[in-house]
């Protein structure tokens, strides 16, 4: 009963952070509004994480360890979740690298001299090589915003950089008169914040998506009936070279008429369950699509070159098993189940969502920026756990 709950009251707490992150309060009020967000949020976050262990300890007691090493690697990710919006600082940007003077005499290249060209609105030949260097695009503007700091931009809507000179320890204050030994902070303008909502929205909505069929009997069962009748009738539709054609027993049970496959119960039918109708993945890449700011077109398109093409291949996916399964191809039919359904139809799929993947990024570059960015937060605050530890 627990298990089944939790993930409706993540959902209600994703939801109240959202809706308290999205406010813009008065200046005194800023903090606690900030901090409730947060509060829910990670609580959202450690629910999703209960519910979690009550799946890994279901799959184990069945002995599928495949999916439950999933939901254990869902579980640390809504832990580390919850623990980066506790300890994530207001306004606090996510920095992507440094850039020191490098050489001396003639040639040297100072950070002094690139501020030069920054306050001349031109962006430095060097720091767009560190840009490179760095794998991020190179910024094309620069504008002002201080006098040691600067808004670097991109071709690319959003994406945007910050420029900032600090002091290198033991180097004075870093305004440029110690011969350029200062040193040139580069920051995503975005803060870690923003980044761990922008996340925690795609979770709200893949989860709005994905828990009324997995906890909820009625819904659930539909789907998959569904998928089960769409396969049964795709089979006997194409017949892909066996002799016998396959009926389905509601909602989710596959037979072949070839008696003899069932006599004495030796083997069973293919049972169609939740995870054979790919919603895991549908629901995934939905978040990802609506929970990134981009335009509603870019959207639509990114949802029909993904969602449509997952679920038209979940369906080749099924028949391959069951025709693999009740026709025997690698072997007795556990044998022909064991091979197609837990390798072949795996690294299938892990391929097909790798392209799939790959073209959502094409389309909408916002959602790879933002993985990025989640990325570099994550090792953000791993170089930051031993000072956390010892300090």
């Amino acid at each position: 009963m627990l298990k089944s709950i939790l993930p409706f009251i993540a959902i209600l707490l994703f939801l109240i952070a959202l809706v308290l992150g999205s406010r813009r309060p008065r200046r005194r009020r800023h903090r606690r509004i900030a901090l409730l967000s947060r509060s829910a949020g990670a609580l959202g976050w450690l629910c999703f994480a209960g519910y979690c262990y009550f799946s890994a300890t279901g799959y184990i007691a069945v002995g599928e360890y495949f999916d439950a090493s999933m939901s254990v690697v869902f579980l640390l990710f809504a832990v580390a979740l919850a623990l980066l919006l506790v300890r994530a600082r207001g306004e606090e940007i996510l920095p992507l690298f440094s850039v020191r003077a490098t050489g001396v005499g003639v040639g040297a290249v100072g950070v002094s001299e690139m501020s030069d060209e920054l306050v001349r609105g031109m962006v430095p030949d060097r720091l767009k090589g560190e840009f490179r260097a760095n794998g991020i695009p190179a910024p094309s503007g620069v504008r002002m915003m201080s006098e040691h700091e600067w808004l670097l931009l991109t071709d690319s809507p959003g994406r945007e950089y910050i420029v900032r000179i600090e002091a290198q320890p033991g180097n004075g204050d870093g305004d440029g008169d110690d011969g350029g030994d200062g040193m040139m902070m580069i920051y995503k303008n975005r803060s870690i914040v923003d980044i761990l909502f922008a996340v925690t929205k795609i979770a709200f909505i893949a989860a709005v998506l994905y828990f009324p069929f997995s906890e909820v009997t009625a819904i659930g069962d539909g789907l998959i009936y569904a998928t089960a009748k769409i396969t049964t009738l795709m089979l006997n539709h194409l017949n892909w070279g066996t002799s016998t054609s396959v009926y389905l027993v509601p909602p989710s049970y596959i037979y072949t008429t070839e008696r003899a496959f069932h006599e004495y119960e030796l083997y069973k039918p293919i049972e169609i369950i939740l995870a054979c109708t790919a919603i895991q993945s549908i629901v995934l890449f939905s978040g990802l699509i609506f929970g990134v700011e981009s335009s509603l077109r870019r959207k639509v398109e990114a949802f029909m070159v993904s969602v449509p093409v997952i679920y038209g291949l979940n369906i080749l996916r099924n028949m391959f098993v069951c025709e693999a399964y009740f026709g025997g191809w690698f072997g007795s039919p556990p044998e022909s189940f064991y091979i197609a359904h837990g390798v072949i139809a795996r690294i299938g799929v892990f391929i097909s969502l790798v392209i799939i993947a790959y073209a959502v990024f094409v389309i909408i570059p916002e959602a790879l920026d933002l993985v990025e960015d989640f990325i570099r937060v994550i090792f953000l605050y791993l170089r930051r756990i031993p000072l956390l530890l010892f300090r």
